[in-house]
């Protein structure tokens, strides 16, 4: 059965030849199709075409009864197929429109400029409206007229231009690399300054929010959180190859802390200040310029914060400086200049270098004090809140000067003395030894750190004073921090005589009570070698002439007794005289000394056991004089002599001044103490 047959006849559709298959493939695919199944078009003819189709009827006409009812179950997707092909053969006539359409307009609208009659019959309201007539126009253009000569000028034109643009790419070529060359030669000095700092033990890094730029870290890791911040800067390389250090904002000029030491109102002496670093400097001058300007801030901040905590010792915070009193004439002003400051020197430059530097060392060993603490296990944890104290820096310092001076003072103190008795050829010559008896730090700590404790821990110093090898006084010393301040234990042998006579406090909390204690056990001392009966021995009145002109003591340790026999109407008659033995200090024409006093007077019944012109006692018992501060010794000789037989004796020595013990003419020895003891029993 025909398809076509099947079509009624009054379809009005032009339709195509019978599809071969659901889906029309395109002329492509078809081709391929053949070159799969037939191999090619070379084996295909029309005759090997027409036999194929005679056999294909031949086995439709067998299974024509078959095909019938394939047939009507196939025409509602034929009627389908071809209402689809009506609908794309109705598209493409109306593409076709359309392209004419667009066609005739652009035709006549590039007509309305010469025959715009014409071309409005054609043209469309709507092109006409959109753009108007005669807006769209055509003319002929003839060919350039261009002879050889001209073609040639072209030509070397042309040519002239390439050659310029080769020689200008050359020239940049040359420049790229004369660039290249010299960006290397600063790259390679940058470089090395990088590879010096780093040789030089600073450490480089990137800056953190700048990984492109090396940075140097010039602080201490250990220092406190506002300055290990500054302590980054980077190293920014010149247009020279240089390297300049960029600080940010933290830069500020070179400063360091200046020590000045006063006297009063006048300055005796000051730490040195160094020079600022030139510009032009090496950039690991620059460096280590960085870093103790950063050290000096710290430091100041440091001794600030704990000034607040010194003010029982005098220690002042006014106009941008610290005023701490050192000992008791000396007092030291601290404040931050800058580099190249000029400061007055004076003879006590030694001694504000000194303060100077030990503040550094403090600092140090401070972060060294942190690093430990934060590198040993945590403590439990615990509801208080941690409280960070100040360094001890300033506390330090004056904890080590007050030793000093204490020890200054035992030797001012032993040395007058030891002196003293030397000019009255005492018998045996005292004397004395003062040595500094530093603790010992644990041997694990560094060397450094065992430097700094020994300086600053456990100071004390151990004086002995011999006035004979059974008479040996040991004074210990040991200044604290906790408070500043010296204390004195003061001991004697058990079978010292002495120990009835004047025993030691166990305990002495300032140098006036030692000097005072010290004095007195040397008058007993002295008193007790002159003695040749004890005190607790009575005057036998039968063999008083066998007793008489022998000194003896009395309950008072530092007053002697003697009988003297007198010969009246050719009797023999006993009177009695008293020496008094005192051990005084001396101040005169601004200096301090020493007093060995002998004082000796007849002893009548209507004075009392010791006899002493306005008298006032110290705390240990012994004779102080008001007008030995008053009068020179002479005119207090003359004013003390009494009467015939009585009479005083002084031994002066001062304490040493200039590097001599005394002045040309003072503490000459004129008598020994036996012929004063031999005056004085007459």
């Amino acid at each position: 059965m025909d398809t076509m047959d099947s079509i009624p006849g009054d379809f009005a559709v032009s339709l195509k030849a019978r599809p071969s298959s659901k889906n029309n493939a395109n002329l492509p695919s078809l081709i391929e199709r053949i070159n799969l199944e037939r191999g090619g078009f070379q084996n295909i003819t029309e005759e090997s075409l027409r036999q194929e189709i005679a056999d294909a009827e031949l086995e439709n006409e067998d299974g024509d009864d078959d095909a019938s009812s394939d047939e009507d179950e196939e025409e509602p997707d034929r009627m389908k197929e071809l209402m689809t092909s009506r609908d794309e053969i109705l598209g493409q006539i109306e593409k076709a429109h359309q392209s004419a359409m667009f066609a005739l307009d652009f035709v006549s609208l590039l007509l309305s400029k010469d025959t715009p009659v014409q071309a409005s019959l054609s043209i469309s309201p709507f092109l006409r409206e959109l753009v108007g007539m005669g807006t769209l126009g055509a003319d002929k253009l003839y060919a350039p007229r261009m002879t050889d000569a001209q073609k040639q000028d072209n030509k070397q034109v042309a040519k002239g231009w390439k050659s310029q643009s080769v020689d200008k790419t050359v020239d940049s070529i040359l420049a790229s690399a004369s660039r290249l060359e010299k960006e290397i030669e600063l790259e390679t000095k940058y470089w090395q300054q990088v590879l010096a700092v780093s040789d030089s033990g600073w450490s480089v890094c990137r800056l953190p929010k700048e990984r492109h730029t090396l940075g140097v870290r010039f602080g201490f890791s250990e220092a406190s959180p506002a300055f290990k911040n500054r302590s980054l800067a980077a190293l920014r390389r010149n247009p020279d190859g240089t390297i300049s250090l960029d600080q940010g904002i933290a830069s500020s000029e070179p400063r360091t802390l200046r020590v000045r030491i006063r006297i009063g109102n006048n300055q005796t002496g000051a730490s040195a200040s160094p020079q600022p670093v030139a510009e032009d400097a090496p950039i690991e001058a620059l460096i280590l310029q960085a870093r103790n300007t950063i050290f000096s801030e710290e430091l100041w901040q440091e001794m600030n914060r704990e000034a607040r905590t010194l003010g029982s010792y005098g220690v002042q915070s006014r106009d941008d400086t610290l005023i701490c009193p050192l000992t008791s004439t000396k007092t030291a002003v601290f404040d931050l200049v800058p580099l190249g400051e000029s400061t007055l020197s004076g003879p006590d430059d030694n001694m504000a270098e000194g303060v100077f530097i030990s503040l550094n060392l403090l600092l140090t060993y401070a972060h060294r004090q942190n690093l430990r603490r934060r590198t040993q296990p945590p403590p439990p944890i615990s509801a208080q809140k941690k409280v960070i104290l100040p360094y001890n820096l300033l506390r330090a310092v004056l904890t080590r000067l007050k030793h000093q001076e204490t020890v200054g003072q035992l030797n001012n103190l032993l040395g007058p003395l030891c002196h003293v008795m030397e000019s009255a050829q005492l018998k045996p010559l005292p004397t004395f030894k003062v040595t500094s008896t530093p603790g010992t730090p644990p041997a694990q700590l560094p060397q450094a750190e065992q430097t700094i404790l020994s300086l600053v821990d456990r100071l004390e110093t151990i004086a002995t004073f011999s006035m004979s090898e059974s008479t040996t006084i040991t004074i210990a010393a040991r200044t604290s921090s906790f408070p500043v301040g010296s204390t004195f234990f003061v001991s004697l042998p058990p079978s010292s005589p002495l120990m009835s006579v004047c025993p030691p406090p166990q305990v002495l909390t300032s140098y006036p009570a030692l000097r005072d204690y010290i004095h007195y056990f040397t008058a007993c001392a002295v008193a007790t070698s002159i003695a040749t009966i004890p005190s607790s021995s009575e005057i036998d009145e039968a063999d008083i002439e066998s007793q008489a002109g022998q000194w003896h003591q009395t309950p008072h340790p530092t007053t002697l007794r003697t009988v003297l026999l007198t010969s009246t109407a050719g009797s023999k008659i006993p009177k009695t005289k008293q020496l008094s033995i005192s051990v005084q200090p001396l101040t005169s024409r601004k200096k301090s000394g020493i007093r060995l006093r002998a004082y000796w007077e007849w002893n009548g019944k209507e004075q009392q056991e010791v006899t002493v012109i306005d008298e006032r006692k110290s705390s240990f018992g012994f004779p102080v004089l008001l007008e030995d501060v008053q009068m020179s010794p002479k005119e207090d000789s003359k004013n003390l002599r009494r009467g015939l037989g009585e009479g005083v004796y002084d031994w002066v020595a001062w304490e040493k001044e200039s590097g001599k013990l005394w002045d040309d003419g003072e503490g000459e020895v004129f008598r020994t103490l036996e012929s004063v003891l031999a005056d004085a029993g007459k």
